[in-house]
């Protein structure tokens, strides 16, 4: 868990100039931009009312507030479109310089092209949400301050946030579910560490180097887990992204899901499977009950476990280098547009260090995987359950490659994920149920408590966090507590 820091002033979140330069996006589940809220100071629409005291503000008119509060999400709708669109055009860029398709790179025809850069619903609607909630939520806390001005502000704070929230209804009910966990856990990550400051609860691990690393490990294997024996409950987008970056087939998934319920493979099939593959391996196993399959089928472009090891090392950096190296160069260049401008070389070399570095992680994570099955497989004659859990566990070593200001955002980012399939497994047992715009209501409660923390414990809020509620909200002044 993320530990509080020490003082209670907004300044006071001064961070290192390395970690204030890694932004975590992570988002592969949804593909890029499901998570982007992010906006940019250069490029906001700034009224006088950002420098003001609350009494200064309160003796404004109320259209005052409520023109800012329209300039704030207009401007920030703006902003997250254009980094939906930045991420997707610069994701095409380089994969046509993967394929060395220099010509497409000048013919704006086949650049831009509608089939490759399909991003405009997704991009309109994360603007929609984003410009609704900031403006919405400026708005709302002038209209509380005008016409309930015995509200305490710690109250206005919480309704404002809980009522904005509702602005998650923009964006289609998949997304919704995904940004209602990430932010349930960023809202628990920040009630944590204000119990744990005021020595009210404490959770084993939290002091520990590495605890961070263990997070992710559990999560993680709990995530492949599931996309090993039931991927049916993963969202589409996930099992997709997952899928890709570990290049393993998906009739080989099915194989081993068939005898982990102790269903048949047919030999037949597996041998079909190979020749259309044009693999080397040999399958000899001659009945349909094999106890466990092959690790050759997994790595079935070559019979070796170690050129498998490899080869899946580098087709998974392959494939996903394109997203990661947009993930670290669009938001810097955009988030930091004067900084960019000040010392564009450095902010490009960083940016492309932190994609290679991301690059690395993922690559790692998935060949460790393979190799942990492997050994599996080549020590026991039966296959387990088990196994895909531990592989898990020894693949989310890897996190070690990563910036340790990284490791807790991968973590906390992997968290919700594993909790919902959490949820999903006792839903399905009816030992919970489903609830109407559950989703909604957990985000918009959600955000009630981020808000509370951003305007009156901010010391206890995620430095990620709150860069991004600055930006979005413009706010640099001291809130009160009352």
């Amino acid at each position: 868990m993320t530990e509080s820091r020490k003082s209670a002033s907004p300044r006071a979140s001064t961070i290192p100039e390395d970690q204030v330069d890694d932004i975590d996006l992570p988002f592969p589940d949804e593909g890029p931009g499901t998570q982007m809220v992010a906006s940019v100071s250069s490029a906001s629409i700034l009224s006088i009312t950002s420098e003001m005291s609350v009494a200064e503000k309160d003796k404004l008119p109320l259209a005052s507030h409520l023109a800012k509060a329209a300039k704030t999400g207009a401007s920030n709708f703006l902003l997250a479109y254009n980094i939906r669109a930045g991420i997707a055009l610069l994701s095409r860029i380089v994969q046509l310089i993967q394929k060395r398709k220099f010509r497409d790179l000048v013919d704006l025809n086949s650049l831009l092209s509608e089939k490759h850069l399909n991003f405009r619903v997704e991009a309109v609607s994360m603007g929609l949400f984003i410009g609704c909630f900031t403006g919405g939520y400026e708005a709302l806390q002038a209209i509380l301050r005008k016409l309930r001005p015995d509200l305490r502000h710690a109250t206005r704070t919480v309704v404002s946030g809980v009522v904005a929230g509702s602005g998650v209804l923009c964006l289609d009910p998949s997304r919704r579910r995904s940004l209602a966990l990430y932010t349930f856990v960023r809202a628990l990550q920040s009630v944590y560490n204000i119990a744990k400051a005021r020595n009210m609860w404490h959770f084993w691990g939290s002091h520990w180097p590495h605890g961070d690393a263990l997070l992710f490990g559990v999560t993680s294997a709990q995530v492949m887990y599931c996309f090993i024996l039931r991927p049916e409950i993963l969202p589409k987008e996930y099992f997709s992204f997952i899928h890709r970056a570990g290049p393993v087939a998906v009739r080989v998934l099915q194989f081993t899901q068939r005898i982990l319920r102790g269903a048949t493979v047919e030999p037949s099939d597996v041998i079909r499977f190979l020749d259309d593959k044009a693999s080397p391996v040999v399958y000899t196993i001659t009945h349909n009950h094999p106890e466990n399959l092959p690790c050759s089928l997994i790595h079935h472009g070559s019979s070796s476990c170690t050129v498998g090891f490899g080869m899946t090392f580098w087709k998974a950096a392959r494939r996903t280098f394109p997203l990661y190296l947009s993930l670290n160069i669009v938001p810097r260049v955009v988030l930091r547009f004067h900084r960019f401008l000040k010392s564009p070389v450095t902010t490009l070399m960083k940016g492309m260090l932190g994609g290679f570095r991301s690059t690395a992680f993922l690559g790692t994570f998935v060949a460790l995987y393979q190799a942990t099955v492997c050994v599996q497989k080549a020590l026991f004659r039966t296959d387990s359950k088990a196994t895909y859990f531990v592989a898990g566990l020894v693949a989310s070593t890897s996190i070690l490659l990563e910036a340790k200001s990284r490791r807790s955002e991968l973590a906390l980012y992997v968290l919700p994920r594993a909790l919902d399939l959490l949820y999903i497994t006792l839903r399905d047992k009816r030992v919970l149920s489903d609830m109407p715009y559950g989703e909604v209501i957990l985000f918009a409660c959600s955000m009630g408590t981020i808000m509370f923390c951003y305007e009156h414990e901010k010391q206890h809020l995620s430095p990620f966090v709150e860069r991004l509620l600055d930006r979005f909200l413009h706010s640099r002044v001291k809130s009160p507590t009352s």
